[in-house]
């Protein structure tokens, strides 16, 4: 019998909406049918069964943390990806993925001391027509050449902290996510969600501050005063890899909502860990573009 070798891994060279997302973890596709029907008990051993609403969405895992903007603001387009195919040459070895009309409307990013950042966002795509269905939406292309490398610059530790006058030390990890309310519809016989939406409002930007700086002022710790603190600006410097310029990251409105931390015996040094939301302006607003930004990277 012939052996039969289908099989192809290895993602690379990720591009969203115009935006190259390097340092590639992972693509999570998840298509199918979010309307699922089923005949009542009327007789029949097993029911009748009937399936409406195609979906494609998914997730994007990648080490280029400092697109969490860009990646909620770009331009509606395209979502392209390569897997390296099994046992062909890869003149013509890999598969190509392109999903159409991917509308982002989540996005996070976890940095860890002396470690590579992450970056997570979730998309739902938008049907083009009222005909257009899974296999429009994620089309693929086969025996496809060598992708172009997309390059990321990772993060390798936070070196400075502060939160309005107050500086904080010995950061070991910082975390921050941006959710979108996320809208969609289908109606008129409608193949898929023909209509898709995501618009900030109602779900405050907020993240998680940890660190093991136990100092004492005025009786207090420096967590537990920064838990008392009125809101005021986040700022965080970060060391990026391979000697490229550090980068530093600057959130309006921070408040700080809880504090936890546990001592303990056989731990070499104490960790807090902080909770945070951003909190807006009735005067001056805050937008994810713009003059007043909930969160610039530079």
């Amino acid at each position: 019998m012939t052996t039969v070798n289908k099989r192809a891994g290895k993602l690379r060279s990720v591009v969203i909406n115009g935006i190259d997302v390097g340092g590639a973890m992972q693509a999570q596709i998840n298509a199918g049918y979010d309307d699922k029907l089923q005949s009542p008990a009327d007789g029949l051993e097993i029911p009748l069964l009937d399936r409406l609403t195609e979906f494609v969405r998914g997730s994007i895992t990648s080490q280029d943390w400092a697109h969490i903007v860009d990646l909620l603001t770009g331009t509606l387009g395209t979502y392209v990806f390569y897997e390296r195919k099994s046992g062909v040459v890869a003149a013509t070895g890999y598969h190509k993925h392109q999903l159409t009309n991917p509308v982002l409307h989540r996005a996070s990013i976890n940095l860890s001391h002396r470690g590579y950042g992450v970056l997570n966002a979730d998309f739902e795509c938008k049907a083009a027509d009222e005909t257009k269905g899974i296999e429009d939406i994620w089309a693929m292309t086969d025996s496809q050449a060598a992708p172009t490398y997309v390059a990321a610059i990772r993060s390798l530790e936070i070196t400075a902290c502060t939160h309005n006058s107050v500086a904080i030390h010995h950061v070991t990890g910082f975390s921050f996510s941006l959710a979108m309310e996320l809208s969609k519809a289908s109606h008129d016989g409608d193949v898929g969600y023909t209509a898709v939406d995501a618009e900030l409002g109602g779900i405050p930007p907020s993240g998680t501050l940890r660190f093991q700086d136990s100092g004492i002022t005025s009786n207090k710790l420096v967590a537990e005063a920064l838990l008392k603190a009125a809101k005021a600006t986040l700022v965080v410097t970060v060391k990026q890899s391979q000697g490229a310029t550090a980068k530093t990251i600057t959130i309006a409105n921070v408040i700080f909502d809880t504090l936890d931390t546990s001592p303990a015996a056989g731990t070499p040094y104490t960790e807090y860990s902080l909770s945070f939301r951003v909190a807006n302006d009735a005067t001056t607003q805050l937008t994810l573009t713009g003059t007043n930004k909930i969160i610039t990277i530079a």
